[in-house]
């Protein structure tokens, strides 16, 4: 083992390598008073073997200094993006074992994304920089003796928030912590019991966003079912020198999504993110429905209702009636703007327009209000200069934050059907973001994921992290959402 290999298992947190796991916090104990009846308590060993680096596995992928974007290592996106998928049996193959296939699946597909393998470093005037210096990625094998069959009977059936979760990747990342000099993506496969396995893995977002995470996952699952494959069916393609700032910069928009200049960059510790709740809430198409009937606009987006909903819900929840709420909304740039980005592009190309309110607005006016917010703010970033304004906006701005206080992003991932991919044991159960408590505060982002409940009725999840004391009352402001006129009347789907 060389110096740099040590340097690096040296950061990954040390753990004990056998977990009993019995639900046991108050808020726990609590949530099981309520499903006595619904699910027996969860009480399962997890086995976790120490962490391994994988590399590429050709040494001859380039030692070079890759460029990152302003919009990828902008300070909003210094932090890392969680992901799970759980998968049955496979009962043609009971032999198969899931963590020695994507392993070695995994040195295949580092070959094409050798960036992932290295690292951040930083750079001059606060820019990061990607070190393809072939370190590898993070990868642990772990046992449960649990069944596919058990966790699905847990509250609530096989969804975030997972009261299992710091077994399931004990290498996840809260916050802005371990952003540089650091893997770049950090993998767990767990065996279960029956033959099922569970898949856990986080990405730096400076290096992909979701979509990227998507494309690497996807490269990973046909190297997997096709260990002779020649190349993934996508070619992966860096191509952030496209989006660099032009000279000199030119601002041609206000930007009120970044805090002004000069303004000081709010850090938080991871546990500030840990310290808060989490929740998830399942709207089911007719949910979704009942919600655009208020508007009298079913051609108003699924994204545009649940968003408007959820920003009323939490305002009145977490909000004072005097104070203003921003409101996030991102916009995936990379099919629409020019100049194009290549096909394979797995950088962030996202936008975050802004839109502003009186919290006493917003509550105040019928939902339509909310969504004429989001629709003009959004609306106002659709042409191609807008994108090069943000790039040059944060080049000459030393670096901008995004404006925290009071603001709210919810991000739709709905469409990136994580779950559909097939790694040799079929669809997963459930398959997309792990956990709320991501983004750059704590509670700022809501990621949507679609899903299917237990009883096969589709729809979208919110995944929402809030103050233990808040999720009451929270979960009643998004019934009175869904249909204001009978709230009182308790909703399964929630």
């Amino acid at each position: 083992m060389n110096k740099s290999t040590r340097s690096t298992l040296s950061t990954i947190k040390e753990i004990p390598l056998v977990f009993n796991y019995k639900r046991n916090t108050p808020n726990a104990r609590r949530e099981a008073k309520q499903a006595t009846k619904m699910a027996p308590q969860l009480n399962f060993r997890v086995h976790v073997g120490r962490p391994e680096l994988v590399r590429p596995e050709t040494t001859s992928t380039p030692r070079e200094f890759k460029y990152l974007s302003n919009i990828d290592d902008q300070i909003g996106l210094r932090n890392h993006l969680p992901f799970v998928h759980f998968y049955p049996p496979n009962r043609s193959s009971p032999l198969q074992h899931p963590a020695l296939i994507i392993k070695e699946a995994l040195a295949k597909v580092l070959v094409y994304y050798n960036p992932v393998a290295g690292r951040l470093r930083n750079s001059d005037n606060g820019k990061l920089v990607v070190d393809c210096c072939g370190e590898g990625v993070v990868f642990r094998e772990a046992n449960a003796d649990i069944t596919i069959a058990q966790l699905r009977e847990m509250d609530g059936g096989l969804k975030p928030p997972f009261p299992m979760w710091d077994r399931l990747l004990v290498d996840d990342i809260w916050g802005s912590y371990l952003i540089t000099d650091s893997p770049l993506l950090h993998m767990q496969v767990t065996r279960l019991g029956c033959g099922g396995f569970i898949l856990a893995y986080t990405f730096n977002h400076c290096v992909c966003d979701a979509y990227g995470a998507y494309l690497f996952i996807t490269a990973l699952s046909e190297f997997c079912l096709d260990p002779n494959l020649k190349a993934p069916s996508t070619i992966p393609s860096w191509g952030r020198e496209i989006l660099k700032p032009r000279t000199p910069p030119i601002v041609s928009y206000p930007h009120s999504e970044y805090n002004p200049p000069h303004h000081p960059t709010i850090t938080f510790t991871q546990t500030d993110f840990k310290r808060l709740a989490q929740t998830s809430i399942f709207f089911s198409h007719s949910n979704i429905s009942a919600i655009k009937n208020q508007l009298n606009d079913h051609k108003t987006s699924t994204y545009h209702a649940l968003a408007s909903c959820l920003w009323r819900a939490r305002t009145r929840t977490l909000m004072k009636p005097n104070s203003v709420t921003r409101f996030l909304i991102p916009v995936d740039t990379r099919f629409q703007y020019k100049p194009s980005l290549p096909k394979g592009y797995y950088g962030s190309a996202l936008l975050f327009p802004c839109a502003i309110s009186k919290a006493d607005e917003l509550v105040g006016k019928p939902i339509r209000y909310a969504v004429n917010l989001i629709s003009e703010a959004k609306r106002g970033v659709m042409g191609d200069e807008h994108r090069t304004s943000v790039i040059d906006f944060i080049e000459v701005n030393g670096r901008p934050g995004f404006y925290i206080d009071g603001t709210y992003v919810v991000s739709d991932m709905s469409r990136l059907r994580f779950d559909n991919i097939d790694f040799g044991w079929g669809p997963a159960l459930f398959g997309g973001v792990a956990r709320a408590g991501t983004g750059p505060a704590p509670g700022m982002l809501t990621p949507l994921v679609g899903y299917k409940d237990e009883e096969g009725v589709e729809g979208v999840l919110a995944l929402v992290s809030l103050p233990l004391e808040s999720v009451d009352r929270f979960r009643m402001e998004v019934r009175k959402e869904i249909d204001y006129a009978t709230w009182l009347k308790p909703r399964s789907a929630l």
